[in-house]
């Protein structure tokens, strides 16, 4: 799924726990590990993607896209909310695996001794059952990737339209 999915379902996350009444270390804990938990759980549905570890933060276009949704969709729900230290928080919680396996394909020997990083890589690879890794290091997918964006792009409007309309009502 693209950063904007993860942060969206991030951001729903911190909502029903602002809204739950529960303390603020629980709040943080259960935001943190919904967040965390739930990037696996949406990883494990046939997607497309925008950006690949080799391309991020070296092709201009598709890491904006990426990303700049993302933020916009994070920065409003702050707006809308409050607390932005949970909504950053579960943000950051719901794009760690995708950070862990970004930053071990770019250097497995530097990264891949960090303490859980070869774990969450490893869990992260294992939910996308329809990618099949190459012995060159390079990724193919069994489904063709484009079509997923499109219901990609219709599960964020989803998850928009019940953060900022029904968890706001």
């Amino acid at each position: 799924m693209t950063t904007t999915t993860h942060i969206s379902s991030a951001c729903i996350i911190s909502v029903l726990a602002i809204k739950s009444g529960i303390d603020t270390l629980e709040k943080f804990l259960i935001a943190a590990g919904a967040s965390f938990a739930a990037h696996f759980l949406l990883d494990t549905i046939p997607h497309g993607f925008i950006a690949e570890p080799h391309t991020i933060f070296k092709k201009i276009i598709p890491t904006l896209l990426e990303f700049c949704p993302a933020l916009l969709i994070l920065g409003f729900a702050i707006y809308v909310f409050g607390n932005p230290v949970l909504f950053l928080c579960a943000a950051g919680f719901s794009i760690l695996p995708d950070i862990v396996s970004t930053l071990i394909w770019k250097n497995q020997k530097r990264f891949s001794s960090l303490p859980g990083f070869l774990l969450i890589h490893r869990m992260h690879r294992t939910v996308h059952w329809f990618g099949v890794d190459n012995p060159d290091g390079s990724v193919s997918y069994r489904f063709p990737v484009q079509p997923f964006l499109a219901v990609e792009a219709v599960l964020i409007v989803s998850f928009l339209f019940f953060l900022f309309k029904g968890l706001n009502a």
